[in-house]
């Protein structure tokens, strides 16, 4: 599989490290993501413990975990991380070569890249094309969603020590975050939470088309301020549901829903 060599997760973490941008935006957006410290990368809070992905994982992201499997990350690797330091932490202890797994990478990669999306879209030119980088990744199954939660925990709570040089500075983030798949009742609050608040998104349009907007795509993350739901069935912990849960679909119709997923983030304070 022909995987995005412009980008990598050791330039975009280099990045966010160095306050630049947030942990998933792509190193070529012209706008900023501006949020808090206390706020984990990608995330809008919902209670003070309790934060969700605005936008359901990306092709992007979906590259950069698949280019840490390759290269930085692995279970073995997982268990060694639960014993760094919180504070001044040695990036090179986090993205050492050749610390990856490749048995996860193949695992985790896309199974079928001649599959047709559409009649005019296969899964590799949808998932490779710089086109589509914002846009859901789709046809992922469950197994390979909960390890990117499990890896992006790792990752998000090593960035943070890497950034404190000091107690006193680690105290600016989370104690530690912990990514894992919404259940559909956590979508449901979520959902009726934020419409009430007016942060919340609903995009019925195309998705898998060269015709459709790219850059609108980048925009929903760039937003910081507003969850964005789509016409995709997502992942959840407990089931695949809907995410557009009880609300008509506009554009597609339900047997053309493919499925994508986003993560729900819990702060641990102990």
């Amino acid at each position: 599989m022909t995987r995005f060599t412009k980008y990598s997760f050791a330039a975009i973490s280099i990045l966010f490290l160095s306050g630049s941008c947030s942990l998933f935006e792509p190193i070529n957006a012209k706008k900023k993501v501006k949020v808090t410290d206390s706020t984990p990368p990608g995330t809008l809070m919902l209670t003070e413990n309790l934060y969700i992905d605005r936008v359901p994982v990306t092709n992007f992201m979906y590259q950069e975990f698949l280019d840490h499997l390759e290269n930085y990350w692995s279970l073995t690797k997982h268990e060694k991380m639960k014993d760094l330091p919180r504070y001044g932490l040695d990036k090179n202890l986090v993205f050492k070569p050749q610390t990856g797994s490749r048995r996860l990478f193949r695992e985790a990669s896309l199974q079928n890249p001649q599959e047709m999306l559409t009649n005019k879209l296969s899964m590799e030119n949808y998932y490779n094309s710089p086109f589509f980088q914002s846009h859901p990744v789709v046809n992922v199954a469950k197994k390979q969603a909960e390890l990117f939660c499990l890896w992006r925990s790792d990752i998000v709570n090593a960035v943070y020590a890497i950034k404190s040089n000091s107690a006193t500075q680690r105290e600016r983030y989370p104690n530690k975050v912990l990514y894992r798949l919404p259940t559909e009742r956590e979508m449901i609050k979520a959902q009726n939470k934020l419409e009430r608040e007016l942060k919340l998104l609903k995009y019925q349009g195309q998705i898998y088309a060269y015709t459709g907007d790219s850059a609108l795509f980048s925009k929903m993350q760039d937003n910081t301020d507003q969850m964005t739901i789509m016409e995709i069935k997502e992942i959840g912990k407990n089931k695949t549901y809907n995410s557009l849960l009880n609300r008509n679909l506009s554009y597609y119709n339900q047997q053309e829903l493919k499925t994508g997923f986003r993560c729900i983030c819990e702060v641990v304070n102990n």
